[in-house]
């Protein structure tokens, strides 16, 4: 099925639909079918609707790792901590590293500025 056109609100070709959904529709799609040889109308529609809520920042910390560690560090590596050659540390996600209780070894916590 390929999408022919897409109406706006308001558009001619819309106002009849406009008319029975108000203010909850958000467009009107135009699909053909060329196996069946039809055409279909699709409408697109806000069914809820609240307040966005604020995402708490993400936290990356650092953890110490001894170097003789070396199975504790295998499993910190495989679960996306990084090397921070500079600090010495692994940096990995906070909720990361409460997980794999490692609380005890943070060294610095910094806000996450990739996401």
């Amino acid at each position: 099925m390929e999408i022919t056109k897409t109406l706006q609100p308001g558009d001619m070709g819309t106002l009849n639909l406009l008319d029975t959904y108000g203010e909850q529709l958000v467009c009107v799609r135009y699909r053909s079918d060329e196996k069946s040889q039809k055409r279909y109308t699709t409408v697109e529609l806000i069914v809820n609707e609240k307040p966005m809520q604020r995402r708490t920042p993400r936290y990356s910390v650092l953890i110490k790792i001894k170097f003789e560690e070396t199975e504790l560090r295998n499993r910190v590596k495989a679960a996306g901590a990084r090397w921070n050659s500079q600090e010495k540390a692994w940096l990995m996600d906070y909720r990361l590293a409460t997980k794999m209780k490692l609380k005890n070894r943070i060294i610095r916590k910094m806000i996450k500025t990739d996401d």
